[in-house]
């Protein structure tokens, strides 16, 4: 099924607030939703939002603790709501002591000693772990037309160990279907397996307050030898998509599945789902084949030692 045979006849809908959701104490929400293509606006708490191509649409709305409701009416008049729940904000305590940074620590079972690129290796030597995030009842972030990031990275993953194995590599997958495997598991096959490098495979959603247009790419790493294996997949899909989508390039993360000082690990976000353009470009089949192909260049040139850029940025 082609991604524009999804969306026929799609009526107007508000895909994220989820109803009955609570959300932190925060002044705006993003709102995203589709309504019929041909409909040039949608009416978002009385504000006009233009539609996207595909029938998109994502804003921002002010919120107040307590219940919220967001109403729209699409062009052809149809009608949509949802009432969420926004926290209360505690209130400042000026004598209150500075929150301590948290301090993250390695995988428990893992090594400290990094290990290098497996460059002395033929791939076939080679066991690579590739991780397509959520799953299950965890779905990740939503897109306007209610897809869910769960199965883009599936899709974009399953790619990734094609191109891969077509490489001459041994690849092993933490879920090849609509599964979650616990979180700390992932790594952990990794390390079981004696992987030369382990990548997970997201796409990205802003902030609930930040909007919901932005867009761009990046690999996330936690220390040097992750570092070099996202710096080399940055590199790829830098390459590839261009003036498309904007590069953050490699950014430093203390996420569960890149905290591990010896197997190389990173956590790819390839776009955002929460953008019109963005849910576009994720479900297209064609773009999706672009992207893994430049994400297994990157993992290949990794392993033969060429390409480990190690710039970064941090958030």
């Amino acid at each position: 099924m082609t991604f524009a045979s999804m969306l026929l006849a799609v009526p107007l809908v508000i895909s994220f607030p989820a109803e009955d959701a609570r959300l932190p104490a925060i002044d705006n929400v993003y709102v995203v939703g589709a309504t019929r293509r041909g409909d040039t606006n949608v009416v978002v708490n009385g504000e006009n939002v233009s539609v996207y191509r595909t029938g998109a649409w994502a804003t921002l709305v002010k919120v107040s603790p307590g219940t919220n409701t967001v109403e729209a009416v699409s062009q052809s008049g149809e009608r949509a709501s949802v009432s969420f729940r926004i926290a209360e904000r505690p209130p400042e305590d000026p004598n209150a002591a500075p929150r301590p940074e948290k301090v993250w620590k390695k995988l428990e079972y893992a090594k400290d000693e990094a290990k290098a690129p497996p460059t002395n290796r033929p791939p076939a030597a080679i066991t690579l772990v590739i991780d397509p995030g959520h799953g299950g009842s965890d779905t990740g972030a939503v897109s306007p037309h209610g897809f869910f990031e769960k199965d883009a990275n599936l899709q974009t993953a399953l790619k990734v160990r094609d191109e891969l194995s077509a490489l001459g590599y041994r690849v092993a997958m933490t879920r090849e279907d609509d599964s979650f495997p616990p979180l700390y598991a992932r790594p952990k096959l990794a390390h079981r397996l004696d992987a030369a490098a382990f990548v997970s495979i997201h796409h990205n959603a802003p902030p609930y307050d930040r909007d919901p247009s932005l867009r761009y790419h990046a690999v996330y790493a936690w220390n040097p030898i992750g570092e070099s294996i996202a710096g080399a997949i940055s590199a790829k899909l830098g390459e590839e998509l261009g003036e498309e989508l904007k590069s953050n390039g490699v950014m430093h993360a203390n996420f569960a599945v890149t905290r591990n000082p010896e197997i190389p690990s990173c956590l790819v976000e390839v776009d955002f789902v929460t953008s019109p353009p963005g849910e576009e470009a994720i479900w297209n089949a064609a773009r999706r084949a672009r992207v893994a192909k430049a994400i297994a260049s990157g993992i290949d040139a990794w392993c033969r030692g060429d390409g480990n850029n190690k710039e970064r940025k941090r958030q």
